[in-house]
Order: structure tokens, then C-alpha cells, then sequence
């Protein structure tokens, strides 16, 4: 028996490979020390485990195989303070969201059994702007098969 679960490194690494902009790319207890006044350095993304919901099993016998679809969120931080309004950090986030999506839509991590990666339908929205950084959060989504055979 061989299960796999969605594995937020992958991801990681592929933006740490794949959008070279950012400063700072983490993981869920980054982001959590980071929202709590810890260190963050702009641009930064954070990867971030949403939610998983497996569908019924598909075989009528003692073995499993059932889509589990993975929903996570790439988290943004980004800042410029020599702008007030904000602009500029509308700016550089819109084009951190396009390379992050050039990176992951379609993505199937090498060797794994991931469907392709998708922007889920869910979207993207605005977390917070405090402290003059803007926090927001895409989510996308691919599938796994958990199988016992």
C-alpha cells in the first residue's frame, strides 16, 4: 500500500525555482510567524494547505481508490512605502500573480501523482493591507488518488 498526500514542498520549490522576484518563500508556520509580527520580507509568497475532500470510493471491494482534491493558497506580501495609496504594490502584485500562475497552472510535479495544477474556483482575494503590506491569497487545487492496490 502506497498513499500519497498533497505535499506543500513541491510547490515551494517549484516557485523558489520558477519566480525568481521574491525575497522570502515559505510554508504554513511561516506565514502563521509572519502574520503574528515575525519577519517578513517583501515580495514573499507563502504556500498554505486549505483544504482536502476525497470523493466516494471508486471500487466495489475491500481495496480503496478515491480522488482526494487538495486546495491551497499561495499567500502574497507585498509593500511599497514610498507610495501611499498603493499603487505600486498593486502593480508588483499583479505581476507576482501572473508569474505564479505561469509556474503552477498546468504544472503535474515530475514523478508524482498529481492531476495538473488549476486556479481553483474559489479565486483570489485581499487578506489584509496593514502595516504597509499587502496580503493576498490565491487558491488553486489538483487531485491525488489515494489507492490501496
Amino acid at each position: 500500500m502506497s498513499v500519497e498526500l498533497f505535499d506543500a514542498e513541491l510547490v515551494i520549490a517549484r516557485l523558489s525555482a520558477e519566480v525568481t522576484d521574491f525575497k522570502q518563500i515559505g510554508g504554513s508556520a511561516d506565514f502563521i510567524t509572519a502574520m503574528k509580527g515575525g519577519v517578513v520580507q517583501p515580495p514573499a509568497a507563502f504556500v498554505v494547505p486549505l483544504s482536502e475532500r476525497a470523493l466516494p470510493n471508486e471500487l466495489a471491494t475491500e481495496a480503496v481508490s478515491q480522488r482526494d482534491n487538495a486546495t491551497f493558497g499561495v499567500i502574497f506580501a507585498v509593500q511599497n512605502i514610498r507610495d501611499s495609496r498603493g499603487r505600486e504594490a498593486h502593480v508588483q502584485l499583479r505581476a507576482l500573480r501572473i508569474a505564479v500562475m505561469n509556474a503552477l497552472l498546468g504544472w503535474t510535479p515530475d514523478g508524482a501523482v498529481y492531476d495538473v495544477f488549476t486556479f481553483a474556483p474559489s479565486g483570489g482575494r485581499l487578506l489584509a493591507f496593514e502595516d504597509q503590506v499587502l496580503w493576498w491569497q490565491d487558491d488553486f487545487v489538483t487531485a491525488l488518488y489515494l489507492r490501496t492496490i
